[in-house]
């Protein structure tokens, strides 16, 4: 009893640690990074009602639970950068704890707080836990329902999972669309476990009821889902998948070291530690409901299945698999807990060796050098720093230009001049009248005035004008009036504001030639 007792201050000790080094790591340097354009689009979405969130979602490639609870979290805590991204935080930290609870229920008491710390330093999930999107809260709901289909497993005839697990699947539904390939690893997880020899197992009438419900509740969303999903659209960013792109994933979650050449080996290493760490879990679980297999699955099946989809469509992208990261530090637990029954030494080495892998990780993540995508413009195209500038210097009847919206949207969030920004476009009108979806949705009709394609309709005698856009812009030319001069040009990294004022200096024809601004094509 006394042991007990003993063991239960420990673990309460070493929780309480392992959530303090979690809020540590993802609270760290967690403003630094600008917020650029999906951040923006959450963010900027999120102001809206709930209902207009739905109507506008369904118009975009993701279903909108994220941005409902984003709004709500907004309302009670502000929209400041470490407000709005404190919410992916917490999420992350909720999954860890739901991690150790699993590792808790299907594994031993080492293995789950070796589990425990290599979760907490986990650089993929630090990486998201600091940006304003939906990848760690579908993270969140995931696990729980992990969670709760393994005490379903363990106790059938407790009617209280089942529900719970009904809530957390839709919850992931409704958050994001590669919640589906968990659901294969539940189904995978469901079928093993009725050859239970126990005979304790889930009925398949109950299996098929409960997924069942879980389509009833997705049916709202279903109609936006389908038209989603044949429009397609948004997709040209992603590259095609290659077998590169899996060898190197794991290197991508953990050590993150894009200084290394993306042909090295050295970024196949993990992948085959993982293997290994899997084979040996397997081969050493003697247990009779075998949950080391749910580890592995929870990894494997997401991103073998991913892989094959992207054969087809290209959507092999590494946050897409967040949710399924956390699966490597539990087939790291279980692996170096087997390796430690006959050489104890070995555990403290190889918790060592993967913590120094991870650490290089979370470099990498602070000083935004992952080379994950959207890290470049975090990092590169610093729009806070343009936008206090322009906050600062910029009169009433100024008016402020960009031509495009990767930069649009980030300094929307940022603006404080009380000056409605307006957008050129490049080659034609045509390309914004009527277009409804990404960005542009976030454009209410009252305020379509703001685009315009030609430069002339800019009155700068009326005031100045900040033209906002790339410092390397070749592809195409936007010529300025002959009466603009430019005065004042503030940098923002990749990306500039040039102030231009009208003057009123008499020109000769030579001295006359119209101003050129190099234009980078509409996004």
């Amino acid at each position: 009893m006394m042991n007990r007792s003993s063991n239960l201050i420990v673990d309460g000790a070493g929780l309480i640690a392992v959530i303090t080094l979690a809020l540590i790591v993802r609270f760290h340097a967690i403003t630094v990074p600008s917020v650029w354009y999906d951040e923006a689009f959450s963010l900027l979405l999120a102001k809206e009602t709930p209902w207009q969130i739905w109507t506008i979602t369904a118009r975009d490639v993701h279903p909108p639970l994220y941005y409902v609870f984003l709004h709500y979290w907004m309302l009670l805590f502000g929209n400041g950068v470490l407000s709005v991204r404190s919410l992916s935080a917490l999420a992350d930290v909720g999954t860890l704890l739901l991690c150790v609870k699993l590792m808790s229920l299907v594994a031993t008491r080492r293995a789950t707080w070796i589990a425990a710390l290599l979760l907490a330093l986990l650089p993929i999930s630090v990486r998201y836990s600091q940006e304003v999107r939906m990848y760690t809260l579908v993270s969140f709901w995931l696990m729980g329902a992990t969670v709760a289909l393994v005490c379903w497993v363990k106790a059938p005839e407790q009617k209280r999972f089942p529900l719970i697990y009904v809530l957390l699947m839709t919850a992931a539904f409704y958050t994001h669309y590669f919640a589906a390939l968990c659901v294969l690893v539940h189904w995978h997880c469901w079928w093993c476990s009725r050859r239970s020899a126990s005979g304790t197992v889930i009925a398949v009438r109950w299996w098929i009821g409960v997924n069942s419900l879980i389509v009833l509740l997705y049916l709202p969303w279903l109609p936006h889902f389908i038209h989603q999903m044949t429009g397609m659209n948004g997709l040209e960013w992603i590259p095609p998948v290659t077998w590169q792109s899996v060898a190197t994933i794991v290197w991508q979650f953990t050590v993150m070291n894009d200084g290394v050449a993306e042909s090295s080996w050295w970024r196949i290493v993990p992948l085959v530690l993982i293997l290994g760490c899997a084979a040996t879990a397997v081969l050493s679980d003697q247990s009779e409901q075998r949950f080391s297999r749910l580890l592995i699955d929870y990894f494997f099946i997401p991103l073998i299945v991913l892989f094959l989809v992207a054969l087809i469509v290209p959507v092999f992208v590494p946050r897409y698999l967040v949710f399924a990261a956390v699966g490597l530090p539990m087939i790291c637990a279980v692996a170096v807990d087997t390796w430690g029954r006959q050489r104890p030494l070995l555990v403290a080495v190889a918790v060592v060796f993967f913590v120094m892998g991870q650490l290089q990780g979370l470099r990498a993540v602070y000083s935004q050098e992952d080379g994950l995508n959207g890290t470049a413009l975090r990092k590169d195209f610093r729009v806070d720093t343009l936008a206090a500038e322009i906050n600062r210097q910029a009169r009433p009847n100024d008016t402020i230009v960009f031509d495009t919206l990767m930069y649009y949207l980030p300094f929307w969030y940022y603006n404080t001049t009380g000056i409605q920004p307006r957008f050129y476009i490049a080659s034609s009108m045509d390309e914004v009248r009527g277009n409804d979806q990404g960005g542009y949705a976030l454009i209410p009709q009252h305020l379509k005035w703001i685009f315009f394609d030609e430069v002339g309709v800019l009155k700068l005698n009326a005031g100045r004008i900040w033209w906002v856009t790339d410092k390397e812009q070749t592809e195409n030319t936007t010529v300025l009036p002959k009466q603009w001069k430019q005065t004042v040009t503030l940098d923002g990294g990749e990306v500039e504001a040039r102030l231009f004022t009208f003057d009123t200096t008499p020109t000769s024809p030579e001295a006359g030639a119209q101003s050129l601004l190099t234009q980078r094509p509409l996004h």
